[in-house]
């Protein structure tokens, strides 16, 4: 397979069993030629092993020559050997997906082997099996390309929703606090300025500064208060809008509310907790949020399909949004887990405690 975390058109080594073919043949051939057949097979062997682990960031004249020995080696194996080895003429056209630039450069390679194979066997239905060969190649690495386009289009997307979320909450920060503190340098340097000449007015000054702190102390927790404060339903809608940009199957099962407000705000922050994760961290396709509602607690789970992501297990330490909400959950009697579950994905879970319901 390719190599997840770049993907390319190479590690079909797989197919390398296709080159038994010729060397079964072999065993018909004069006992003369016995050992040229194995030589070669070993040598093409060796290229097309070579030919699967490149990749497009090694050089062009390495690949463009490796796609030549690879040609020249299989060419020589059908017009001096036997007809077998028409499957290292296959392996070798496959091989030009990986060695030569998509598109235009590989399908000239596919066409040079189907080429040299006409040349040298002349049979049609030879040829259509290497051409047939190679187009799946090509098309094979033309679907890895876009999958990593979308992978890289993805992170991009995430880790802009983050930083965006960031700035925002800075520049609330910024617009809050900017005022008061030009405000209090500047009675604070009035305040220094009449200490010595005028100590009556120095000490209003004073308490002018004190006075802005205490405001600007009050409007910053107003504002965090704020930031905190929301509801569950107003979470899963957020998660809809970051994650369906992504093209991320969310499904959402909740039953009615019945629950007291707090109880309601931290469910509401571990569902942006476990989606900001899910931005981070996760290649997921689908996420599934559920709320189940028993008699003493109440259950939240959010669950995706991650094939390979890293989401942050909370284990004994974790991330520090999973930590602080993991306290916060302590605080109300509950207890939180996160990380891989059994079949694949990863699965986040939060259970608190509410009054029983009749």
């Amino acid at each position: 397979m390719a190599r997840s975390g770049n993907p390319h058109p190479g590690g079909l080594f797989i197919l390398l069993p296709v080159l038994l073919l010729p060397a079964y043949a072999a065993t018909d051939s004069p006992a003369g030629d016995v050992p040229l057949d194995v030589i070669a097979l070993g040598v093409f062997a060796a290229l097309f092993t070579v030919s699967q682990w490149l990749t497009p960031a090694h050089p062009l004249a390495l690949r463009l020559g490796l796609a030549a020995a690879l040609a020249g080696v299989a060419a020589s194996g059908m017009w001096a050997l036997n007809r077998a080895w028409l499957a290292a003429a296959v392996l070798t056209a496959v091989a030009c997906a990986n060695l030569l630039p998509l598109m235009f450069g590989a399908i000239l390679g596919v066409a040079a082997t189907a080429g040299l194979t006409a040349v040298t066997d002349g049979k049609l239905i030879d040829v259509v099996m290497v051409v047939a060969g190679g187009a799946i190649a090509l098309l094979r690495g033309r679907l890895l390309v876009e999958i990593g386009r979308s992978r890289a289009n993805r992170q991009a997307y995430a880790t802009a929703a983050v930083e965006n979320e960031r700035l925002r909450f800075a520049r609330d920060l910024h617009d809050l606090l900017g005022h008061s503190l030009v405000t209090m340098m500047a009675k604070a340097e009035l305040a220094e300025r009449l200490a010595a000449v005028d100590p009556a007015r120095a000490a209003a000054a004073a308490r002018d500064v004190r006075e802005v702190g205490r405001t600007a102390v009050t409007e910053v927790q107003r504002v965090v208060t704020g930031y905190r404060s929301t509801s569950l339903a107003e979470e899963i809608e957020h998660a809809r809008r970051s994650l369906e940009p992504l093209q991320v199957e969310i499904t959402v099962s909740i039953p009615d509310r019945t629950w007291q407000t707090g109880i309601d705000t931290v469910l509401a922050w571990g569902v942006r907790e476990a989606v900001a994760n899910v931005l981070r961290h996760s290649n997921a396709n689908r996420c599934a949020i559920t709320v189940t509602v028993e008699r003493r607690s109440i259950r939240l789970d959010v669950v995706n399909d991650d094939s390979g992501g890293t989401l942050v297990d909370i284990g004994s330490s974790g991330g520090h949004g999973l930590v602080g909400l993991r306290e916060r959950a302590a605080e109300l009697g509950g207890r939180l887990t996160a990380g891989p579950r059994q079949g694949g994905g990863y699965r986040f879970t939060m259970e608190l405690p509410i009054e029983e319901r009749a």
